[in-house]
């Protein structure tokens, strides 16, 4: 070996261990035994090239990923994680490095020992849902898949866990559900008001006619019994008035049987009948029958809208329009008054506004538009437009 391939071979060892595998040995004329070892480790540094990029390719498409992932051991100690977890968690890699998992797992549950258990037998990945201890102590809401590690000798290594934050979709789920639930106890407040202000008044008012009908029964009196007996009748006849008024408002018998075509003239001629301003209802013939829970919304938002213009709008005409959108297999409701108008940006107030958040939860639930202008002095309208979800069979039966 001549002194200038031992420098050669030396060169070549000295800049791979510092990493550079682009680094190539030069091969002498002569192509003996000594410059193979030098083509060799040309060879080697080509593949220690390759795999380099490869692992470089891997940590950048490692760390891209928004889901945060962890690799665990055997134990369930954190071996390394991407930059989402240290992004979430607010901790440097060092620091989680060899924490067990569930010590980042709100309430320090068993997470691991149900991730191994299961993993121990012939399911190949799990999911469960526990939350982690995030930025600020923040709570972060995680849908954690758990998998193992295996190498290509087929050997156990360690598991690897992707955790997506759901923390936003919980909010939403539980406002929803809270909206829900002040929608129906607003609705049931309103009934018992409507009971307790109509109908049990009336009632009330029958009983006590009764008991002096009894009295007036026991005098002989046949002309004041025969007064009460009137009295009582005409009570009872606007109790039964009244009753159907609370039950139509609930859900329209009309509305089942007819459509919302139908629901809604309805609804403008009760309205007309008790209101001193004009309607005008423009039908859309395309329009026969929607999904159920489609039509209810629609009638709802529709229902709502009146009853805002009753209380506060002080209009004079009331314009609604329900129409088809053939080419995007949609369904619309336009309603819009005359009446004084709001500040729009007053619906920002989210505390403060019930009714259009409550209303914007229906909207979204069925996957619609929502649009509402308003300017003071010149009227309020509001526009919702909803995808077709299903069409009634003409047979089914609409009275159930």
């Amino acid at each position: 070996m001549s002194k200038s391939q031992l420098d050669e071979i030396s060169s070549l060892l000295i800049e791979y261990s510092a990493g550079n595998y682009e680094y190539k040995g030069t091969i002498s004329e002569d192509v003996d035994e000594y410059d193979m070892i030098i083509s060799g480790i040309n060879m080697l540094g080509e593949e220690l090239l390759s795999t380099n990029v490869s692992k470089d390719y891997f940590s950048s498409i490692f760390n891209a990923v928004t889901d945060l992932v962890i690799i665990l051991d055997k134990d369930g100690c954190l071996l390394d994680c991407n930059e989402a977890v240290i992004a979430s968690l607010d901790q440097t890699r060092e620091k989680l490095v060899g924490v067990k998992i569930d010590e980042l797992i709100i309430g320090k549950s068993s997470v691991f020992s149900v991730i191994s258990k299961t993993l121990n037998t012939s399911i190949i990945s799990v999911l469960i849902e526990e939350s982690l201890i995030g930025r600020d102590q923040k709570e972060i809401h995680g849908q954690f898949t758990c998998s193992k590690i295996i190498d290509r000798f087929d050997d156990f290594k360690g598991y690897l866990l992707s955790i997506k934050d759901v923390t936003k979709q919980k909010e939403n789920e539980a406002y929803i559900l809270k909206a829900v639930f002040t929608a129906e106890q607003s609705e049931q407040k309103r009934v018992a008001d409507d009971l307790h202000d109509s109908l049990g008044q009336e009632l009330s008012m029958t009983k006590l006619m009764i008991s002096n009908l009894k009295r007036q029964c026991d005098t002989g009196d046949n002309q004041k019994s025969l007064e009460l007996i009137s009295t009582c009748t005409e009570i009872i006849d606007n109790s039964i008035k009244h009753l159907r008024e609370i039950c139509f408002n609930m859900m329209p018998g009309v509305l089942t049987r007819g459509g919302l075509n139908m629901a809604i003239s309805e609804l403008l001629k009760k309205l007309s009948a008790q209101e001193n301003f004009d309607t005008i209802f423009e039908k859309n013939p395309h329009i026969d029958r929607l999904d159920a829970d489609l039509e209810i919304v629609m009638y709802r938002i529709a229902q709502e809208f009146v009853n805002n213009m009753i209380k506060h709008a002080e209009a004079s005409l009331l314009l609604v329009e329900l129409g088809f959108h053939e080419d995007e297999n949609k369904v619309s409701l336009l309603l819009t008054d005359n009446g004084k108008g709001f500040d729009i940006k007053a619906l920002n107030n989210i505390g403060e506004n019930r009714g259009y958040q409550n209303l914007k939860t229906k909207v979204k639930a069925f996957k619609g538009e929502l649009q509402i202008k308003s300017e003071k002095g010149k009227g309020t309208t509001t526009f919702v437009k909803f995808p077709i979800i299903a069409h009634y069979e003409e047979d089914q039966d609409f009275t159930s």
